[in-house]
C-alpha cells in the first residue's frame, strides 16, 4: 500500500487515521549519515496502528531537524514544527486559544546508535532526564518496557537517559523556547529512542510491533475520550 504522504521540502508526513493521539518520526532517515532503517520502523508502526508519522527527506548534513534552530536548519525546523501542529489540529487536540494541546500526546522519535554502546540488541530512551515528558508517563514507559520488551526481542537491553539523553530540542515541544516557539504544554510527551544497528537491520518488525503496542497502550491508559 502506498502511503499518501504530504510531501514538503525537508520532510514528508501523514496524518494517520485520526484516532491515536501521537506520532512516530525518523528525522535522520536520509543519507549521508542516515540512521538506517528508522524510516522502515516508522512506516511499520504507522501501518499497524494508523498513527501519524513524519520522515525526513533530506540528510542531517544538509538540515538537521533534531537540533535547536540555527541559520543552517531554520527553514527545515519551521517546516517540521508546522507539520506537528498540523497533525495536532487534524486530531482535534490543539487549542489555538492557549496554543496548547488538550489531550495527552505521545511523540516517538526513532534514531540509530552503534552496536558498540550497549551491545547488538539494545536501545536507549532519552528524555533529557525527564524534561521532555511527565514523570508519570516516563515511569509508565519504563514499566511497560520492562514488562514487554523481552517478549518481542528476548535478549534486548533497555536503558534510560545514560549516554543518549536526547537533544535539548526534544523538550521544546513540551516547554517551548519563549517567543520563538511556544511548544504545546504539559500534555506533550517526547521520547528519543536510540536503537542499535542490529535491531534496526534484523529485528525491524519486532521493534515496530513493540512500539505499536506502546502507542495503543498509551492511548488506552492516558487518552480517555471515547472519540479517540
Amino acid at each position: 500500500m502506498t502511503v499518501p504522504y504530504i510531501q514538503l521540502k525537508y520532510i514528508k508526513y501523514h496524518h494517520g487515521k485520526g484516532f491515536l493521539c501521537g506520532h512516530v518520526e525518523a528525522l535522520h532517515a536520509m543519507p549521508p549519515k542516515a540512521d538506517l532503517f528508522t524510516d522502515i520502523i516508522v512506516e511499520e508502526v504507522m501501518k499497524s496502528t494508523g498513527c501519524a508519522s513524519i520522515i525526513s527527506t533530506v540528510s542531517r548534513k544538509e538540515c538537521d531537524l533534531n537540533r535547536s534552530v540555527n541559520r543552517d536548519n531554520e527553514e527545515g525546523i519551521l517546516e517540521y514544527r508546522k507539520a506537528i501542529q498540523d497533525i495536532t489540529v487534524y486530531l482535534h487536540v490543539y487549542d489555538s486559544s492557549c496554543q496548547e494541546i488538550i489531550k495527552p500526546y505521545l511523540q516517538l522519535s526513532f534514531h540509530g546508535m552503534k552496536n558498540e554502546h550497549y551491545g547488538p540488541l539494545a536501545m536507549e530512551i532519552g528524555t533529557r532526564n525527564g524534561h521532555s515528558c511527565s514523570l508519570e508517563v516516563k515511569d509508565w514507559l519504563e514499566k511497560i518496557l520492562a514488562r514487554k520488551a523481552k517478549e518481542f526481542i528476548p535478549e534486548i537491553t533497555v536503558v534510560f537517559d545514560q549516554k543518549f539523553i536526547g537533544d535539548p530540542s526534544i523538550a521544546f515541544h513540551r516547554h517551548g523556547t519563549g517567543k520563538e516557539y511556544a511548544g504545546y504544554g504539559p500534555n506533550f510527551h517526547t521520547f528519543q529512542i536510540e536503537i542499535s544497528r542490529t535491531i534496526r537491520q534484523k529485528y525491524a518488525s519486532e521493534i515496530s510491533a513493540l512500539f505499536a503496542y506502546i502507542l495503543t497502550s498509551f492511548q488506552s491508559t492516558f487518552v480517555t475520550d471515547t472519540n479517540y
